[in-house]
């Protein structure tokens, strides 16, 4: 009765997932290859969390992610339906995702809700599709689901006594429905196919013991796999014919009319329908991969790799190949981003809460030209575990990569450079003479054009390099004991008369004047900072000269950076908020706080570690949006960092599971003066829906607009440098087809100006 019931509720838990393609942008990489399955006129190739689409005849691709509706988590198995043109998505976690024919994502969730089956219970093992039903093999059993009604069919829970089991494949062959299971005590199954008490478990007959792979149909036979790797023919009764053992685990099988193809991690194994070997792959012009897929489409083998994208190789001339992946970057795994206008940067050496490295061999990306170019840890002199780069602003194709591990590099116009470790430089190393274990977790340039670098767990933690190249360090560990015996610098920023603030994992935050040669510190002490703890995960100075100080309980504010470096010392200070019932708490209270950034309007965009990313008001009182995995297409929760590209407005979040950008408004930094006035678009053209950008302006600028005639239509004041204009009177209604002039003035009116803008409707 209780599965009745499990069945019923199955049936409704059926959404339409959202698409975001309006105004976000999805950065995913596809070069982890987890399944791959045609349809007449394309191959589908599902990365981690995202698909591509490649057309046969036009050989080009579409892709699938979390901004097309995608959820972001972990893909295991797809599977495409030529009779009912839809694709399949099938997840670690239980979901299952439909996309139709005009890209429209339904999302499944019965499985991966339902709290009877744990959830390291839920994968989808493998589709196998018949008529209008998709049996689905899980970890926990089988679920059939159909595909013209969009609503599940049955669950078959098909171990002793009924108990939950993982299948890991299935086939339907002569009448019966065979299940391969993963558990030595239920085995190889089977049961009639038409028999409509499939939910009794023992309706189901062992056939074979052992733990089993896979099951699959080839011409007139049937053919299961041993975990072992031993591969038997079915004679009727038992899988008793023993063909070969494969020289490792298989990880998949496929077949068509004329091949039976068996996928091993380093190799790929074809019989023909004679059960010969066709084919046995091992390389690629000479190169080894590591396979996780493969299947036949025409005369070419479309083969999944583990870190190297779909390849296709000729079957009858091995010479004949191409490596087929959509364009990302080279991992999903995002450690930290940098914008440059229209460009993007990418590290993923990563390290934990206490600063320790990954130690990872990962290389760096670079979007630009609307395109990515993946270095290799060899394109940048074998650097491990890299988790910044600073760019120099005087030349942006001047980088200096850093390393958790190895020093730091000049990488100039995409090409490594000088390395700099403790033979070369002021950098030291934690277990000297070692030229290892130089840790090196963030930099900046000055005003000045001096590079400034911090280390971990050395006296010296603080170095200079000058424009001519010389370098100097700063004994750290007269005003921070703590750094020489384990702890860790974090973020470091630099105010604008180039006074040096960074973090630590348990010192709380040094300052530092090179002018003075002078430390400071602020702790979690009233009167010595007000900290909420030692610890510093993010630093940014907004355009007011605040320091708002993340850590991995929450946030606070200094409100004067340069009081850091006074006599008196201010503490900082939490921002106070009313929450939903009018109750006062501190903003972002308990929250791991991984990056703060701040826009041409001095809002503040938040990355944390569990509520995904914020976007703040100025002061920090209004809460502007808050973009989680149920609002937008985050893959994750969890942010690991935000760049925004200030040229543009859009607005980059890193997290494990992808990168995905937001087109906000265009925010540029407040001038000076008024002199750099530009307005667009102009004209503005029949039509465009979107917002005319004022930019150039200074800090609370006004902006009065009137028609040709002076009547007032619109007014603001700037909150950062530019000003967006929907084109919409005081009344709410867009305006009509004319010249309208834009009289802007400074905050102290000592300065004003007039431009205009053409509107045609």
């Amino acid at each position: 009765m209780k599965k009745v019931v499990f069945f019923i509720f199955l049936a409704f838990n059926i959404t339409s997932a959202q698409d975001f393609t309006d105004s976000w942008e999805g950065l995913f990489s596809f070069t982890t290859i987890v399944d791959i399955d045609e349809s007449a006129t394309a191959v589908y190739a599902a990365s981690e969390n995202a698909v591509f689409v490649y057309d046969l005849s036009s050989r080009t691709f579409t892709t699938l992610t979390t901004v097309n509706g995608l959820s972001g988590d972990e893909i295991s198995q797809i599977h495409y339906s030529e009779d009912k043109s839809l694709l399949v998505i099938g997840y670690e976690n239980g979901l299952l995702q439909i996309v139709d024919q005009n890209g429209d994502v339904t999302d499944v969730v019965a499985i991966k809700d339902k709290q009877v089956i744990p959830p390291d219970n839920k994968k989808v093992n493998e589709f196998l599709e018949s008529g209008d039903l998709i049996y689905i093999a899980t970890d926990f059993g089988i679920a059939i689901y159909n595909l013209e009604r969009l609503e599940f069919d049955d669950t078959y829970f098909i171990g002793n006594n009924g108990e939950q089991v993982p299948v890991s494949s299935l086939e339907i062959f002569n009448g019966f429905l065979y299940a391969a299971t993963l558990d030595a005590s239920n085995n190889l199954r089977r049961a009639p196919i038409a028999d409509p008490f499939l939910i009794d478990f023992m309706n189901w007959q062992q056939v074979n013991p052992d733990v089993w792979d896979e099951v699959i149909a080839f011409d007139a036979g049937l053919f299961a796999v041993t975990v072992g790797g031993f591969l038997a023919e079915f004679n009727g009764t038992t899988f008793a014919n023993n063909i070969t053992q494969f020289p490792s685990r298989v990880l998949d099988a496929s077949a068509t009319n004329d091949f039976l193809v068996f996928t091993l991690n380093n190799q790929i194994i074809i019989y023909d329908t004679s059960l010969s070997q066709f084919l046995t792959l091992i390389n690629v012009n000479g190169e080894s991969f590591e396979f996780t897929q493969a299947i036949v489409v025409g005369d070419d083998l479309f083969i999944g790799t583990e870190v190297n994208g779909m390849i296709r190789v000729n079957l009858l001339n091995q010479t004949d190949f191409e490596f087929i992946v959509a364009d990302g970057p080279s991992r999903n795994a995002a450690f930290s981003i940098q914008t440059l206008p229209e460009e993007l940067w990418v590290t993923y050496g990563s390290h934990d809460i206490f600063y320790t490295p990954d130690n990872a061999a990962l290389g760096i990306s670079h979007f630009v030209e609307g395109g990515w170019i993946n270095y290799t840890n060899d394109d940048i002199d074998g650097l491990l575990s890299v988790p910044t780069i600073t760019i120099n602003p005087e030349n942006p194709t001047d980088l200096v990569v850093h390393s958790m591990n190895n020093g730091l590099l000049d990488f100039i116009d995409g090409v490594a450079s000088t390395r700099y470790g403790i033979n070369n430089s002021s950098l030291t190393s934690i277990l000297p003479p070692s030229t290892f274990f130089v840790r090196i977790p963030d930099g900046e340039y000055d005003s000045q054009g001096n590079l400034w670098v911090i280390q971990q767990q050395v006296d010296f933690a603080l170095s200079r390099r000058n424009p001519s190249g010389n370098w100097t360090a700063f004994d750290v560990g007269s005003v921070f004991e703590e750094v020489p015996s384990g702890s860790s610098t974090t973020k470091l920023v630099i105010t604008n008369d180039d006074k040096i603030i960074f973090g630590s994992t348990d010192g709380g935050l040094i300052g530092y004047d090179p002018t003075l040669d002078q430390f400071t510190r602020l702790t979690d002490e009233v009167s010595e900072g007000n900290l909420i703890n030692p610890y510093v995960s993010a630093l940014r100075i907004d355009q007011r000269n605040q320091l708002w100080i993340g850590s991995n309980l929450g946030l606070r504010v200094l409100f004067n950076v340069n009081s850091l470096f006074s006599d008196e010392i201010q503490d900082a200070r939490s921002i106070i908020i009313e929450d939903t019932n009018g109750i006062p708490r501190e903003l972002l209270q308990d929250e791991a706080v991984l990056d703060i950034e701040i826009d041409g309007n001095n809002n503040k965009w938040v990355a944390t570690a569990s509520s995904g990313a914020f976007l703040f008001s100025p002061s920090g009182r209004e809460t502007l949006f808050q973009f989680t995995t149920d609002n937008s297409p985050l893959p994750t929760n969890s942010v690991n960092d935000i760049a925004i590209d200030e040229e543009t407005g859009k607005v980059y979040f890193a997290t494990n599971k992808g990168i995905v950008a937001f087109q906000g408004e265009r925010s540029s930094k407040p001038q000076e003066n008024l002199e750099s006035i530009r307005v667009f678009p102009n004209p503005v053209r029949p039509g465009f829906d979107g917002n005319v950008t004022i930019d150039g302006l200074t800090e609370r600028a006004r902006v009065k607009i009137t028609d040709i005639e002076g009547n007032l239509v619109y007014e603001a004041v700037s909150q950062g440098g530019s000003i967006p204009w929907d084109t919409r009177s005081f009344s709410g209604n867009k305006v009509a087809s004319g010249v309208y002039l834009l009289f802007i003035s400074t905050s102290d009116n000592i300065e004003t100006t007039v431009s205009k803008v053409m509107i045609v409707r």
